[in-house]
């Protein structure tokens, strides 16, 4: 069966664009900034503030290392002395996205300095690089060869024969312990960018993955097959995987590299067995018909496990015989479960964790990484609930599938989830139900308005926050804060979000004076990358 695809279109607006008559002007490229603001919280602005953190430990201005772009873009000599070999680079701290800071004199104004940022590098190397490209605050360059390697760096610990081509590693050749600090650095970082006057609790150690490897349960591998972009006249079937990260070609100078930056992947070393099947099917199965696509397209594999025997017990959310729910921990054997790789988007696939039942379409986000998830859930679930009254009550934002609100539901007399995707809402009512809960309940609605029918009381209410990537706004946290739960829960898979959002409550919402955080901790749901997710308790004083 075809899997299920998003096709690329083109750029029609330049395809319709008349043939010019006249021999063309040359035209200076004029460097212009960008008039869309940047999201301080995005990764190019996390890098704004991690550059200015570097000036500040070198009594240096931005003015220090300011490129000037005019000439870089429009005179070939001044660029080929910009965008150079550089060679006995030490490379001085990571970014929160698994590169690397450095600072080398400008060729140009020996005033001036020149910040590099460096992919796969480690703090203290002594490299090698190729600089290509460069912003007003620094150049984009690719690690060529590291001269003398940091003590901790370890390329035997490298599992992926792609590791320093793919887009989708940075650590590999890590220890997962030093993989973990370097991710509770990005959270203690986050915190001294985003709330410098906020008073935090110590960061906890990063919780580890249980798998450090075969851990993903979701990947989209993509193709393209126009021939500008692959430089192929289609005759063979084109790469399919993921992206290069930055240009390896200087690199590797003897590798191949299509001119579409995809590499041709038959295996990823963080995905699961399952998942790594699905993908060696897929590439076959393109072998035949990767003609029959326009532009190219976007290749879901998502897992779905089920279980062979329904009289299986599956713990938290099992039947005990009277047809109540069991609060009893069971171990699930891995033979009393049926894996496989789904590739329709609009599937219904089901995950198990703690022994509850989740359903959701194989599109539709879920966490990737089941491993920690119980971990996870537990941690929510006891923080929440720890030293509180008998009598709670739970109100779950941005409850998705209704993850939290269905794993906590043992502790409270109702969970209300609240969700802006009717979609959403749709499996969460019906994962309550295959889950035999009666103490839940899902609505539909904006984040702007989730306590407008939130009736429990607040002094028994407590919040889970779990926002996408650019966090909550001043809006929903002013009715947090007028609503005044008796404790918050803020999960982030944006840690610089979160900082900035809890620093927005706490020092400028009416009730946040009244709250502490009692705990900030990482959780590592994607080993061996940059990624780190965070787990904020707050409470009342």
């Amino acid at each position: 069966m075809m899997a299920s695809i998003i096709e690329k279109r083109p750029n029609e607006d330049a395809l319709a664009q008349p043939k010019k008559t006249k021999q063309p002007k040359r035209i200076s490229r004029k460097y212009k900034s960008k008039k869309k603001a940047i999201d301080p919280t995005s990764p190019q602005g996390v890098l704004e503030f991690e550059i200015d953190d570097l000036l500040k430990e070198h009594n240096l201005t931005r003015e220090d290392v300011r490129n000037d772009m005019k000439p870089i873009l429009n005179d070939p000599t001044y660029e080929s002395k910009i965008h150079r070999t550089q060679s006995d680079v030490k490379i001085l701290k990571f970014t929160s996205n698994g590169d690397s800071l450095a600072m080398v004199e400008n060729p140009i104004d020996s005033t001036k300095k020149q910040i590099l940022l460096i992919p796969f590098g480690m703090p203290d190397d002594i490299v090698t690089v190729k600089i290509w490209k460069s912003h007003p605050l620094y150049s984009e360059c690719d690690l060529i060869s590291v001269d003398q390697p940091n003590e901790k760096r370890d390329e035997s610990l490298i599992n992926c024969r792609y590791f320093g081509l793919c887009s989708g590693c940075q650590f590999q050749n890590i220890s997962y312990i030093d993989q973990l600090e370097i991710k509770r650095d990005t959270i203690v970082n986050a915190f001294k960018f985003f709330a410098p006057n906020l008073t935090i609790p110590e960061i906890s150690k990063t919780q580890e993955s249980p798998l450090q490897y075969n851990y993903r349960t979701k990947l989209t591998p993509h193709f393209t097959l126009t021939r500008h972009q692959t430089g192929k006249d289609l005759s063979e079937k084109p790469n399919v995987g993921f992206g290069c990260k930055g240009k390896p070609k200087f690199r590797y100078p003897d590798y191949d590299f299509p001119k579409d930056g995809i590499l041709d992947i038959e295996e990823c070393s963080i995905g699961t067995e399952i998942i790594n099947k699905g993908m060696d099917n897929e590439q076959k199965l393109l072998e035949k018909t990767y003609k029959n696509y326009e532009r190219g397209a976007t290749i879901l594999l998502r897992e779905d496990t089920k279980v062979k025997d329904e009289n299986f017990v599956l713990g938290n959310g099992s039947k005990d015989p009277e047809g109540n729910i069991s609060n009893i921990e069971v171990q699930i054997d891995d033979q009393n479960l049926v894996k496989t790789c789904v590739t329709n988007t609009r599937q219904i696939v089901q995950e198990i964790i703690e022994g509850y039942k989740f359903e959701f379409s194989a599109g539709e986000f879920f966490q990737n990484n089941n491993s920690i998830l119980p971990i996870v859930t537990r941690y929510v679930r006891d923080n929440l609930f720890a030293n509180v009254n008998e009598e709670n009550y739970l109100v779950d934002a941005y409850c998705g599938s209704g993850l939290f609100s269905i794993t906590c539901s043992p502790k409270v007399l109702k969970a209300i989830g609240v969700e802006i995707s009717a979609d959403s809402v749709k499996f969460a009512k019906r994962n309550a139900e295959l889950n035999n809960l009666k103490n839940t309940k899902f609505m539909t609605g904006k984040a702007e308005e989730i306590f407008k029918n939130i009736e429990t009381p607040n002094d028994k209410t407590s919040i889970i926050l779990d926002p996408p990537r650019k966090g909550c706004d001043e809006l929903f946290l002013k009715q947090l804060s007028d609503y005044k739960p008796v404790k918050i829960v803020y999960i982030s898979c944006n840690v610089h979000s979160q900082a900035r959002d809890l620093n927005w409550f706490i020092n400028e919402s009416e009730n946040g004076k009244d709250y502490k955080i009692e705990s900030i901790k990482g959780f590592d749901f994607f080993p061996q990358t940059h990624h780190v997710e965070s787990v904020a308790v707050l409470s009342l004083k």
